[in-house]
């Protein structure tokens, strides 16, 4: 097996597997992960317990836990693979060059905006960004984001979650879905209350869009009626495709569709239903990390008519009544 001990005989290469497997508490994730074998895993694991003279985890029916000993381990192995990170930065910044692995984590809707645009660009400007990028819900985002499994989260947040300092990259009117030759869809635009007792297929909860929709409703006396929850884009479009119901979803999700005549969109007014796209980075970003975010910035900005959104801080289609 390959060693590395590189930092008073520590091998750099256990202590990234050990804060891996502690955050996200599963040696198997990893292993997938990093595309190697279960048993590789251990076999590190195994040999710094070996040199930490003491069990590091306990297994439980759902994965793997700290131990005492290991809940006292993790910041400190944490603080020496900062240091490490911050060191390479340092001597790539020294040859003039940004090097370093970004993991980011996407709203699947995202990816064709700004991710594919984000990694032609990194491609020819910083060939030495290497890119990781997981495509999930909102939640699942955040929960990656606290366990430092990704480094830069793109999530739908609400109003009332979005913190005063947040990086608000998009903010993103919601439109109406329905099929072609539809009447509640047929218009430019379609007030709020027109999706009262109307058969929605959303997103499963605690999706930040469902919630804000639901709790819309309740302020306006308009039942949000959920008849399909699915947190695939495609099935909520294809469910309104086969006329089985509405749908709500920012306009580059359905722009094609739209084109094609395979489905009618209308804008929510009356008041708007406004997503905002967050970036939230993790707490110890590398100089990799925010070149990568800089980058996402300028994207969104050239993007903005053909996501049709509003730029951050604009607030000409919000309604305070949207403000929960």
């Amino acid at each position: 097996m390959e060693k590395h001990h590189d930092v008073g005989g520590w091998d750099l290469k256990s202590l990234r597997i050990f804060s891996m497997v502690a955050r996200s508490g599963s040696i198997t994730r990893v292993a997938i992960d990093l595309g190697v074998s279960q048993p590789a895993i251990s076999r590190y694991l195994s040999l710094l317990e070996k040199q930490c003279g003491g069990y590091l985890f306990t297994r439980t029916g759902r994965g793997v836990e700290l131990t005492e000993l290991g809940q006292q381990l993790l910041p400190v192995v944490e603080q020496v693979l900062a240091s490490t990170e911050q060191l390479s930065d340092i001597v790539a910044s020294s040859r003039g060059a940004v090097t370093g692995l970004v993991r980011i984590g996407t709203l699947p809707s995202l990816s064709r905006a700004l991710i594919i645009p984000l990694l032609l660009r990194l491609q020819h400007e910083y060939p030495g960004i290497r890119m990781q990028v997981v495509e999930s819900a909102a939640g699942q985002i955040e929960s990656w984001l606290q366990r430092r499994e990704i480094d830069i989260g793109l999530p739908y947040r609400s109003h009332d979650a979005v913190a005063d300092d947040e990086d608000v990259l998009l903010q993103l009117p919601s439109y109406l879905i329905g099929p072609p030759g539809d009447r509640i869809t047929a218009g430019r635009t379609v007030p709020f209350s027109a999706l009262d007792g109307l058969p929605l297929v959303l997103s499963c909860k605690p999706s930040s869009v469902r919630m804000m929709l639901d709790e819309m409703g309740k302020r306006h006396n308009i039942e949000v009626r959920v008849s399909v929850e699915a947190d695939s884009g495609f099935i909520q479009k294809e469910m309104v495709v086969r006329r089985a119901g509405y749908t709500v979803l920012p306009w580059h999700v359905v722009a094609d569709e739209v084109q094609r005549g395979v489905l009618q969109a209308a804008e929510i007014v009356q008041p708007s239903v406004i997503r905002i796209v967050s970036m939230m980075l993790t707490d110890r970003p590398t100089r990799a990390v925010g070149v990568v975010a800089g980058l996402l910035r300028e994207i969104v900005k050239e993007s903005l008519a053909t996501l049709d959104a509003l730029p951050p801080g604009d607030a000409r289609r919000m309604d305070p009544s949207t403000q929960s």
